[in-house]
C-alpha cells in the first residue's frame, strides 16, 4: 500500500513537471477579455504587416525588478503577434555611455528599431507603441503642407475651429504638418506629400492659385475641404480637378428624431467601397456640409466616399427660418447626394509599369465640409479615423489606413446619479450598519451565556 502510494506520488511529480517542461517549449494563450484587450487589435497588426520584411527589435534599457515584467507583459501582444518582433531587455548600470546617448533617464525606456530607424518609448500602452511602429514605416518623412494667409483652419489652434487635434494625430503617425504663405514661399515646397486647403475666408491672389494648380499638374496630391459658399478664386483649380461645387446647404429634415439638434448636420453611416472608407464602421458627423458633383470629360477617377441618404436635400434657402421644406422650384435637390469624394490619375510623367504603384498614382480628396476635422468635431464618433485614413491613402500609405487603435470598450463605467446614490446608501450605509449591528447581536449573546 506504502509503495502504491509513493509511485502515485512520483508519478504526480512526472506530470508536473512534464507540464512545466512542455509549458514553457510550446507556450499558447487565449485571450477572453472584451475587446481583446490582451491581443493586438487588427490596426496594430496592419501597421506590423506594413512594415515588410526584416526583424522589430524592442530593446528595453530597464533595471531588474517589477517593472520588466510589466514592460513584458505589455509588449508581449507585439511579440505573440509576429515572429519577427523580439523583445530583449538590458540593465542601463551595464550600458552607462548608450543610455547617455540616447537620453534614458532612470526610470528606463524601451528603443524600437527597424531597419536602421528607431524611435524611443516611455508609454507601453497599444496606440503608442503602434504610433511609434508608424513613425518607423519606409519611404522617408511625409510632410502635410497647410495653405495659409486667407482665414483657412489653422492646424496649430487649440481653438474649436483649429486643427490642433489633427495636426497631433497626424505626428503620431509619423505624418509631419507644417504651414506654407505661397506669397512667401512662392511655390508649393517640393517636399509636401500632401496639400492641404481647408475652408479659406478671403480670396487668393490669382498667382497663388496658379502656383496651386502648377502643384497639381505637377502631380501633387490634395487635400480640399471648403464649406458652403464662396470658392474666393479657387473654382479653376475645381475645374483641374474635374469637380462642381453645387450651391446649397445638405440638410436632414428628421433632425429631431436623431437628436442632432440642427437640420443642417449632416451624417454619414453606409460608405461605398473605396480604400478610404473600407475600415470605417462608425457613423460620421458633419456640420453645414456641401455637395459636390463630378464633370464630365475628366481625366480623373471619381469615386464617392461620403454620399447623403435619400431623405436628405440640398438646401438653398436660408436655414435660420422656423421651418424648411424641399423646393425644387426654388432650386433645392433631392438626396441622395455627394459630399466627399476621391480622386486618382496617373501622375504626369509616370511610367505604367512600375512594382510601386501608390507612387505613380496622383490623388486628391475634395470635401464639402471643414469642420468635420476641427478640434470641435474629430473626437465624435467616426471622424478622426475618416480623416486620418484621407491623410494616409493620399500620402500613399495604403497598408496603414485605418490604424487608429481604439480604446477599449469597458475601460471606464460611468452611471447615473440616481443609481450612483444607490450603491452609495448600499455600500457606505447599509452593508456597514449591518456588518455592526450582527457584530454587537454577536457580542451581545456572548454575554448572556
Amino acid at each position: 500500500m506504502r509503495a502504491t502510494t509513493y509511485l502515485t506520488m512520483l508519478l504526480i511529480a512526472l506530470v508536473a513537471v512534464a507540464a512545466g517542461w512542455l509549458a514553457q517549449r510550446y507556450p499558447a494563450t487565449a485571450d477572453w477579455t472584451a475587446g481583446n484587450r490582451n491581443s493586438l487589435t487588427a490596426a496594430s497588426r496592419r501597421v506590423i504587416a506594413a512594415l515588410g520584411d526584416g526583424p522589430i527589435e524592442f530593446t528595453a534599457y530597464i533595471y531588474p525588478g517589477a517593472q520588466r515584467a510589466d514592460v513584458r507583459q505589455r509588449l508581449s501582444r507585439y511579440t505573440r503577434a509576429s515572429s519577427r518582433v523580439h523583445l530583449h531587455f538590458v540593465d542601463p548600470a551595464r550600458h552607462p555611455a548608450t543610455v547617455r546617448k540616447l537620453g534614458i533617464d532612470r526610470d528606463g525606456a524601451v528603443v524600437v528599431t527597424y531597419q536602421g530607424r528607431r524611435q524611443t518609448l516611455t508609454d507601453y500602452t497599444e496606440s503608442s507603441v503602434t504610433n511609434a511602429l508608424q513613425r518607423l514605416s519606409p519611404g522617408g518623412t511625409k510632410w502635410i503642407v497647410f495653405v495659409t494667409g486667407h482665414g483657412e483652419r489653422d492646424p496649430s489652434a487649440n481653438n474649436s475651429a483649429g486643427y490642433s487635434t489633427l495636426a497631433r494625430a497626424l505626428g503620431n503617425q509619423g505624418l509631419k504638418v507644417r504651414q506654407v504663405n505661397l506669397v512667401q514661399a512662392g511655390a508649393v515646397p517640393d517636399n509636401a506629400a500632401v496639400l492641404v486647403i481647408a475652408s479659406p475666408q478671403h480670396e487668393l491672389l490669382p498667382g497663388e492659385v496658379d502656383m496651386i494648380r502648377a502643384w497639381v499638374e505637377r502631380g501633387g496630391n490634395v487635400l480640399w475641404v471648403d464649406d458652403p459658399g464662396a470658392r474666393y478664386g479657387l473654382t479653376p483649380l475645381a475645374q483641374d480637378l474635374g469637380i462642381h461645387w453645387l450651391n446649397g446647404t445638405l440638410v436632414y429634415p428628421d433632425f429631431r428624431k436623431l437628436g442632432t439638434g440642427s437640420p443642417a448636420i449632416a451624417l454619414a453611416a453606409g460608405y461605398p467601397s473605396t480604400p478610404i472608407t473600407a475600415h470605417l464602421n462608425q457613423i460620421t458627423v458633419f456640420a453645414f456640409a456641401g455637395a459636390l458633383s463630378p464633370l464630365a470629360d475628366s481625366p480623373w477617377r471619381a469615386q464617392a466616399i461620403l454620399r447623403s441618404p435619400t431623405r436628405s436635400w440640398l438646401e438653398t434657402g436660408p436655414l435660420n427660418r422656423g421651418s424648411i421644406s424641399f423646393q425644387p422650384d426654388h432650386g433645392d435637390r433631392a438626396g441622395p447626394l455627394v459630399f466627399g469624394m476621391a480622386l486618382s490619375r496617373p501622375r504626369p510623367g509616370a511610367r505604367h509599369v512600375t512594382s510601386n504603384k501608390n507612387k505613380q498614382q496622383q490623388r486628391a480628396v475634395v470635401v464639402a465640409d471643414s469642420d468635420f476635422m476641427d478640434n470641435g468635431h474629430i473626437g465624435q464618433l467616426g471622424n478622426r479615423t475618416l480623416a486620418l485614413a484621407m491623410f494616409q491613402w493620399l500620402a500613399g500609405r495604403d497598408a496603414q489606413i485605418a490604424v487608429d487603435v481604439p480604446r477599449a470598450p469597458d475601460a471606464h463605467l460611468q452611471m447615473a446619479p440616481a443609481r450612483l446614490r444607490t450603491f452609495w446608501w448600499a455600500f457606505v450605509i447599509a452593508l456597514p450598519g449591518a456588518l455592526f449591528l450582527f457584530g454587537l447581536g454577536r457580542w451581545w449573546r456572548r454575554r448572556r451565556r
